[in-house]
């Protein structure tokens, strides 16, 4: 059964935290939600204002005093840690804001925790701290992060490590996301991106970066039961799981996929601008832990996912 006492999630109106925040309520669960709304969207959170059971605080994570006293006067048990920046070219673009967020971000929730003996913590992690394979990826496969995202994550669960040496009777839950994909999406990933050239263009050609790269893609709305469920399972002391679904798929599959249930004859043109410096050629998660911990995983079938997200995007009927 879910906690009855406060759940805080940091990051809320970000395009996991919306959806995680959901599933609380929808679980009864009281629930506070923090974001300072800086690439947060308040429109995502818009439809839980008036639940008895939801509050919203405005608030930046890199406000040490007052998330302490937040979590002195609130005393969450558990804390969801999701803010952070995330989106690569963004990251690429602004290093020094990114490990501020990310790295020392994580350490004032962390200190907050601590103070207001918070029993509970999950942390938003990335697949982005492995080293590039084209095997899936374990949660003891090689760490070796090679851009800026991957190596602050890198550092905050490193931060976890830490405080948990000091609180070994605490639960800290690492998530490595893989990709997530759905609705409420926050930065221009490459299924918004092809969402919005099918809607603002006058030809059936998207122009994109490489359509080579093969990625493990997550229904959002299962990443967030399974945050959920990973956090009433979990032991005392540290558990890193991977979050993903176990399969791996194109960019190109992607495009297909989408041109078969829009009923568009669509073809790709390399944008340069849209190529990155550096791409993994494969990512992909090994789910044995994740289902081991939760009893399932999340789907990885590709055109039930798009196709809800089409439809949500009015794409199709």
């Amino acid at each position: 059964m879910i906690s009855q006492q406060p759940w805080l999630v940091t990051g809320a109106a970000g395009f996991l935290g919306s959806h995680v925040i959901e599933r609380l309520l929808l679980n009864d669960a009281p629930v506070i939600g923090l974001d300072n709304l800086a690439t947060g969207k308040w429109q995502f959170l818009e439809r839980f204002a008036g639940h008895s059971r939801f509050k919203f605080v405005y608030q930046d994570i890199l406000d040490e005093a007052g998330l302490t006293k937040l979590c002195l006067r609130e005393r969450p048990a558990t804390v969801i840690h999701l803010a952070a920046l995330h989106f690569i070219p963004s990251t690429l673009r602004n290093p020094g804001l990114t490990v501020s967020l990310n790295v020392k971000g994580t350490h004032c929730v962390l200190s907050a925790c601590r103070t207001a003996d918070v029993r509970r913590f999950w942390f938003a992690s990335t697949a982005d701290v492995y080293q590039a394979s084209d095997k899936p990826h374990h949660e003891s496969s090689r760490v070796c992060p090679f851009n800026i995202y991957g190596l602050t994550k890198w550092t905050g669960e490193k931060l976890i490590e830490t405080e948990a040496s000091l609180h070994p009777e605490r639960h800290f839950i690492i998530g490595r996301l893989f990709n997530l994909y759905g609705p409420n999406e926050t930065t221009p990933h490459i299924l918004p991106e092809i969402i919005a050239q099918i809607w603002n263009g006058r030809s059936s050609v998207l122009r994109l970066g490489s359509v080579t790269p093969r990625r493990d893609l997550v229904p959002v709305a299962d990443a967030a039961r399974a945050v959920v469920e990973m956090i009433e399972k979990s032991l005392p002391g540290i558990t890193t799981v991977n979050v993903g679904t176990g399969i791996s798929v194109s960019v190109q599959e992607v495009v297909e996929v989408i041109a078969s249930l829009s009923g568009k004859a669509l073809t790709v043109e390399t944008d340069p601008a849209k190529l990155r410096a550096v791409e993994r050629p494969h990512l992909q998660a090994d789910v044995a832990a994740l289902r081991s911990l939760i009893g399932w995983v999340p789907h990885g079938d590709l055109s039930r996912g798009l196709h809800d997200l089409l439809r949500f995007e009015g794409v199709i009927g």
